[in-house]
């Protein structure tokens, strides 16, 4: 009877599945097949294997033989054929046929999960993880999945995957781009649609989740439209990870405990229910929804705050810092990020496209924009056209020169001022300036032109600027005290060193290093230095090594290995920024930081040349330091507890001598400026 029962529901399951997929098959946009899937796993945790059992059906019903895949490791223990293809194991389906399948297999746990670099699996005592990439399911080429799914776990354990459980049974109706599984012995906690799942008991760190998950979810709802999941879960994971799956989140146990996380990665991560696994991406076109996301939470939310600006210059300079080294893409090639430059890229080049959207459309049209479209292509795949139509629709603006732009130019502009004159037209004052945009093709784009006065007022003319070289003419009430191009980072280009402070990232670019390493080290840290600078230019065979007592190259970036480092005091006396150090101690912004008990990364200018002096007392502090460094990379200087790696400081050098903004004479004095040099 139960058997019975169970087969009744599976068959209504899918009924219901098959009715609320067809209207979306029926538009003229999505074609994509669904498979239904009714899967039972079985894990054997001592012996880090899985049986499988999947009855699987379509949306329709296929007109001619299919061939579903599974990971080649799995063993069928069903009565279907099967034949290998490289890392698959294909089963040929016939036409207006559905299949089930039992398969098995094991797997060895991933250690240490580098997502980025393998696919990652856990199958043990510790914990369960399938990813789709290990092709535990039955896959097609396109195809999406809706599923039920149920796990025989040992005793406490939870599992979590998307959809909602009802009873022992995960349920998901919508079609999904791919299915996750993860189980252990969670501790479970849930406040409305937020809920978390932790490896031990700690209400507290839950509590913080879910009110931060609550909120989130509440106001992106209200500036998109209805969340569409029953729930978001955030999952410890068996890793120190930091991944986001349809409707829930998998972080390290160190990583959700940053007190940082729950105002930058977990808004990233709820937001992209919306972006990526609400609307999909098409495969085989640009991608949209990382830009989108990171806009919309990691700069939208700091903006709210008053820090937008901020933000859009660390995104500048990381773009400038990340593909000057011949490693830029066009938007329109990026798919997913794998390093640096990919990441500069359908990042923070995105989201100033899409910030630049906004600004010429007005919020009214872009967020009317952005919840029309959501409505319309929820659970289905949308492209850059898709956007741009809905974008000019609700605006009523034609946008194909800025879309086209973004998107299939690689680099962006960079804006010199070349000259600027000022004078008297009757009662007002009129300013010339003269615009250089860099490069053989110019950029078409809007430039802002901030002007102050000595009341402390501010006037902001925006110009079209369309030529290499360019001439604006601007008329003002009264005299302004200083003028500035772009002071606040509204416009896609590449920031003029002097208007950006100095920052650390540049040390994990691909352009050439002269890493100098003091002559004065013990042989211990010589050795753990020299091996560090091998590992970090490895890529770069233009880098090298040398010692602090050997003549410096004026160009190229400089890092410096010790404190203790004769170099450095060259270096410094063109350097203008508050650091001093001594034999025992530094001192950075009146605070004294003695040596043997922190490691340093700092990011100094020498007149144009970038500067990382970076020291730690020990082998071990300094693999320490390596490790932190990488996620500092926006800041001037940062310092860390060399045992505990914890970071004591951290900041950015102010920028008072931006060569894009002019001090203004008096009438009195000139009628005319000097071409700046």
């Amino acid at each position: 009877m139960d058997r019975m029962r169970q087969g009744f529901r599976y068959w209504l399951w899918l009924l219901c599945g098959l009715l609320y997929a067809f209207p979306v098959l029926a538009t003229d946009k999505d074609t994509d097949l669904i498979i239904h899937h009714q899967l039972q796993v079985t894990p054997d945790l001592s012996l880090g294997s899985v049986s499988i059992k999947d009855n699987i059906a379509f949306n329709v019903p296929p007109h001619q033989t299919l061939e579903v895949s599974l990971n080649k490791k799995f063993r069928l223990t069903s009565k279907q054929t099967s034949r290998i293809q490289g890392d698959r194991r294909l089963i040929a389906v016939a036409p207006n046929q559905s299949i089930t399948l039992e398969y098995e297999g094991q797997f060895t746990s991933t250690p240490d999960c580098d997502w980025l670099q393998q696919i990652c699996v856990m199958l043990s005592e510790r914990g369960l993880y399938l990813d789709p990439n290990l092709a535990w399911y039955a896959q097609l080429p396109n195809a999406r999945h809706t599923f039920t799914l149920a796990v025989d776990l040992p005793p406490n354990w939870l599992s979590i995957t998307q959809g909602e459980l009802q009873g022992k049974t995960w349920i998901e109706q919508h079609p999904q781009d791919a299915i996750y599984l993860v189980a252990g012995a969670f501790t479970f906690y849930q406040a409305g649609a937020a809920q978390v799942y932790l490896l031990n008991n700690n209400e507290t760190l839950a509590n913080q989740y879910l009110k931060a998950t609550q909120e989130y979810l509440s106001f992106y709802t209200n500036l998109l439209g209805e969340y569409p999941y029953k729930k978001f879960a955030t999952v410890e994971s068996f890793w120190e990870t930091g991944w986001g799956m349809p409707s829930f989140t998998l972080l390290g146990s160190k990583v959700m405990r940053l007190p940082f996380i729950l105002e930058t990665s977990l808004p990233h991560e709820i937001l992209h229910n919306w972006w990526g696994n609400g609307v999909y991406t098409d495969a085989s076109q640009a991608n949209w929804s990382e830009g989108l996301t990171a806009y919309l939470s990691d700069y939208y939310l700091k903006e709210l705050k008053g820090l937008g600006a901020d933000y859009r210059r660390d995104a500048l300079q990381q773009y400038a810092a990340f593909t000057q080294a011949g490693h830029d893409l066009p938007l329109n090639a990026f798919r997913s990020r794998h390093d640096n430059a990919t990441q500069a890229v359908g990042y923070s080049k995105a989201l100033m496209l899409f910030h630049s959207l906004r600004l010429q459309i007005g919020d009214a049209s872009f967020f009317t924009a952005l919840k029309q479209f959501y409505q319309n292509y929820r659970f289905r795949a949308a492209s850059f056209d898709d956007l741009q139509k809905m974008f000019e629709r609700v605006s009523q603006q034609d946008l194909k020169g800025l879309f086209e732009q973004g998107l299939n130019r690689t680099g962006a502009p960079q804006l010199s001022l070349k000259q600027a004159s000022l004078k008297l037209v009757g009662t007002q004052v009129q300013l010339g300036l003269s615009l250089k945009q860099q490069g053989d093709k110019p950029w078409q784009m809007r430039v802002p032109i901030v002007a102050s006065f000595a009341d402390g007022q501010q006037n902001t003319q925006w110009f079209p600027v369309y030529q290499s070289e360019q001439t604006l003419s601007l008329l003002y009430e009264k005299l302004p005290v200083a003028v500035a191009v772009d002071p606040y980072f509204e416009v896609l280009r590449l920031p003029n060193a002097r208007e950006v402070p100095a920052a650390l990232n540049v040390l994990f670019n691909d352009e050439p290093k002269y890493f100098v390493l003091q002559r004065k080290l013990t042989t211990g840290m010589e050795f753990a230095w020299e091996e560090w600078a091998e590992q970090l230019a490895k890529n770069n065979p233009q880098s090298r090594i040398q010692y602090d007592d050997e003549p410096l190259p004026e160009s190229g970036i400089m890092v410096l290995l010790g404190g203790d480092n004769e170099a450095l005091t060259r270096l410094l006396m063109r350097a203008n920024q508050p650091f001093k150090l001594n034999d025992t101690a530094f001192t950075l912004n009146s605070e004294t930081y003695m040596c043997g008990l922190h490691s340093l990364g700092l990011a100094l200018t020498a007149g144009q040349q970038p500067v990382i002096l970076l020291d730690a007392p020990t082998p071990e502090a300094l693999q320490v330091l390596a490790r932190k460094l990488p996620h500092y990379g926006k800041y001037s200087y940062a310092i860390f507890n060399s045992l505990s790696g914890d970071n004591v400081a951290k900041g950015q050098w102010n920028v008072t001598d931006s060569p894009l903004t002019l001090t203004l004479p008096t009438l009195e004095k000139l009628n005319s400026l000097r071409p700046i040099p």
